[in-house]
């Protein structure tokens, strides 16, 4: 076992690439959106707790000229969950609706029978359309009431 794994670290060191260079594009996409205040339209939840949402292009301050330069980055998982989670945290009182109407007996199948996980993200005509598990905004809150409660105490 142990020239197993002394053969692995061997063929890590031999491999690596030392070549990795600093790349600021994801920082270029992000000085491009972070300045931004779009506005969200909440279109659909389903019945088991997915939540979809959609963002303009335009609204995000990324023309088309923009979309075709960063085409990679923005369709990554890091750029759909953390631009997802940023849109759904500043506009938490929009989605606070769809949690409270959901039916006492049903919540805890809908709400705590599945984890977010990740955001799904789709680009359709000029508009992200992101989709989340609505498990999400029960992190969030629940993040925030601890937070407030540690402010209390102190």
């Amino acid at each position: 076992m142990d020239d197993f794994v002394t053969e692995i670290k061997k063929n890590l060191t031999e491999n690596m690439r030392t070549d990795y260079k600093f790349s600021p594009r994801f920082r270029n996409l992000l000085k491009i959106i972070i300045p931004c205040c779009p506005e969200i339209q909440i279109f659909d939840r389903k019945d088991d707790g997915d939540i979809k949402f959609s963002v303009t292009t335009e609204g995000l301050g990324i023309s088309f000229e923009n979309y075709i330069k960063y085409k990679s980055e923005i369709l990554t998982d890091f750029f759909a969950n953390f631009l997802g989670e940023l849109l759904v945290r500043e506009n938490i009182d929009r989605f606070l609706d769809i949690l409270t109407n959901i039916d006492s007996e049903d919540y805890p199948s809908i709400v705590n029978g599945y984890e977010h996980k990740r955001f799904g993200i789709k680009i359709y005509q000029d508009k992200f359309i992101f989709t989340f598990h609505i498990s999400l905004l029960q992190s969030i809150l629940t993040e925030d009431f601890k937070k407030n409660i540690e402010v209390k105490l102190r």
